[in-house]
């Protein structure tokens, strides 16, 4: 007669398993004798054996049914089923990928990177360590001997293994040398063996590059400094609330400015405590007065003059040696002329001699010419403005210049000394200061070469042995024609 073999769950499907008679029923891996099965003994006892072993096997029961147990010998681990899959019983499973059949709260190790997780239902949730790597990753804590022999708790920030920082709250030296960290000062220590820095915006500091807070000048408040205070550009500074006053070097040199519309400039001394005006650069009317305030000439001065030369009607005492004005208007000075200095009565008006009838042999020392350039007559294929930058061609002897050829000169203004200056054409300066046409951007020492039209133009780099002048001054305007002074070379 059959009988019937029911679970602890009467829920389950199925709940219940039929014997019948004669039979085994195998639908489990632990078969039900049926009544009058020969052999029974040994059937049952080896289910005893399987259930004493748990199963005992490198692969899993064929017919497992939930809560059943296995001893997975591949792993040596102990496991139930679940109803899906066989999962160990306690402890952390150890294997690359998450294992399957989780359930919240169960915890495995990645066999690849040796870190902990845990599964929260959903997902798996790293535990630690942070580094993937297996390295010490974050603040650990930990408590050192200084020199004195007294303890020492500490913190430390490790990132991939490497100590980053030691936060102290007081300042000592180890007693065991740490790598980076001579002395642990109170606060935040990085290691200066790998230079690192704090990255941010600081509020205040005690020093900044080695040198403390206060030995800095502010910017907002009076401060002083016993050292040299330089500005190392060609902008130089200002002076004032609205910049009145402007210190620049500009390319003939260093300059005084006022900035104001015809604001005066004045020069004050301390004489024997008492404020007194020297001199004075009137604004609005561009004189100057010395010991008086409102000039009416280009040099007023009120007091006594010194020197060794005048020009134009004196009145008051003359001091020193005096000088002989000789007056001559037309006729002829016959015989030897001695004297001192010979100076025409009116500036850049007067020739020494005129282009018929010029002097033999000068006999003289210059010293000094009022312009700069050593210039000569070059005849040109037609008449070209001062600065136009010449080359050997054309239906004369010189034709404004093409660019990449060879410039032997620019034509000039003002030569200071001028050869075959009784041949046709235009001065040529061949050496010196002279004024250049450019068009483009010029920088102060740019290397210039000959361009279109007879301008200059900085070198380019498949020119360079044709350069033949140094910018002095630059050309901001790329569109514009510009006179700027250039030394030719």
């Amino acid at each position: 007669m059959a009988y019937t073999v029911n679970k602890t769950n009467s829920s389950a499907a199925p709940n219940s398993y039929t014997v019948q008679d004669s039979i085994l029923n195998t639908q489990t891996d632990i078969p039900f004798v049926g009544k009058g099965y020969a052999g029974y003994g040994e059937v049952i006892a080896e289910n005893f054996l399987h259930l004493l072993e748990n199963f005992s096997n490198t692969t899993a029961p064929a017919k497992p049914i939930k809560g059943q147990l296995w001893f997975d010998e591949s792993t040596g681990r102990l496991k139930v089923y679940n109803g899906t899959s066989f999962v160990p019983l306690g402890g952390a499973q150890y294997q690359s990928t998450q294992p399957s059949g989780m359930v919240a709260g169960d915890v495995w190790v990645d066999s690849d990177t040796g870190q902990l997780y845990f599964y929260n239902g959903t997902s798996s949730v790293l535990v630690g360590p942070p580094s993937a790597t297996g390295t010490t990753s974050g603040l650990t804590f930990e408590t050192v001997t200084d020199s004195t022999t007294a303890s020492q708790n500490i913190v430390n920030l490790y990132s991939d293994g490497d100590r980053i920082a030691i936060i102290s709250k007081n300042t000592f030296t180890p007693q065991a040398a740490i790598a980076g960290f001579a002395t642990v000062t109170k606060g935040i220590n990085l290691n200066s063996s790998l230079s690192l820095k704090f990255t941010g915006t600081a509020t205040d500091s005690d020093k900044l590059g080695g040198v403390t807070a206060a030995d800095f000048l502010v910017s907002n408040a009076n401060d002083t400094t016993s050292g040299t205070l330089g500005v190392l550009n060609d902008g130089g500074l200002t002076v004032g609330v609205d910049n009145d006053l402007r210190l620049l070097v500009e390319a003939a040199g260093p300059t005084i400015q006022s900035t104001i519309s015809d604001a005066d400039i004045t020069f004050k001394v301390n004489d024997g405590g008492t404020t007194t005006t020297v001199m004075t650069i009137d604004g609005a009317t561009s004189r100057i007065g010395i010991g008086n305030t409102a000039p009416t000439t280009k040099l007023d001065v009120t007091g006594t003059v010194n020197a060794t030369a005048f020009t134009g009607p004196l009145t008051g005492d003359v001091t020193g040696s005096a000088s002989l004005n000789l007056l001559l208007t037309g006729g002829t000075l016959t015989g030897t002329l001695i004297s001192r200095t010979i100076r025409p009565s009116v500036d850049a008006t007067y020739d020494l001699g005129t282009s018929s009838f010029g002097y033999n042999v000068v006999y003289a020392k210059a010293t000094s010419a009022q312009y700069a350039d050593l210039a000569e007559n070059y005849e040109t294929d037609e008449q070209y403005p001062v600065g136009t930058v010449v080359m050997v061609g054309g239906n004369r002897e010189v034709t404004a210049s093409s660019f990449g050829k060879r410039a032997i000169g620019v034509v000039s203004e003002n030569p200071a000394y001028l050869m075959n200056s009784q041949g046709k054409g235009q001065p040529i300066a061949l050496k010196g200061r002279v004024k250049v046409r450019v068009k483009g951007f010029i920088a102060k020492g740019d290397e210039l070469i000959a361009d279109n039209q007879g301008f200059a133009t900085r070198v380019d780099a498949n020119f360079k042995d044709k350069v033949f002048a140094i910018a002095l001054g630059g050309n901001a305007d790329t569109d514009t024609e510009n006179l700027i002074e250039c030394i030719v070379l």
